[in-house]
């Protein structure tokens, strides 16, 4: 289960740039994104995706403004492509950490995350 998480540090997504040294992603790197590649692309989820990989749900904010929504997106597709288990839900109106959202649908993020987790773990 993945909430709004970015899936490729190697690329321009949203207001992510590789080149800038003061991202979360550039301090866990120890250097911004484009001049550590290989630890970028280490990093990467979208640079994991197998055929076996554990089932996969993946929620994300449309209007997220820290980590683009195309993140999800392209892991979902990546994992379908290869015929790994995955759910993708792209929530319409949300930001990142579900601000702009009212709480009811909030606790059915979480109900459906719940029930995901349930199911998987049956």
């Amino acid at each position: 289960m993945i909430w709004y998480a970015p899936s490729d540090l190697t690329a321009t997504r949203g207001c992510f740039v590789p080149d800038d040294a003061a991202t979360p992603e550039a301090l866990m790197l120890g250097a911004a994104p484009s001049a550590a590649p290989e630890r970028a692309r280490a990093a990467s989820p979208l640079a994991h995706v197998h055929s076996g990989a554990p089932p996969f749900l993946l929620v994300h904010g449309e209007q997220d403004t820290m980590v683009h929504c195309s993140h999800s997106q392209s892991l979902a597709a990546a994992l379908d492509g290869v015929q790994a288990p995955v759910e993708l839900r792209t929530v319409p109106g949300a930001d990142h950490g579900w601000y702009g959202l009212p709480d009811a649908q909030v606790e059915e993020i979480f109900a459906r995350t719940l029930a995901f987790a349930r199911r998987i773990a049956a």
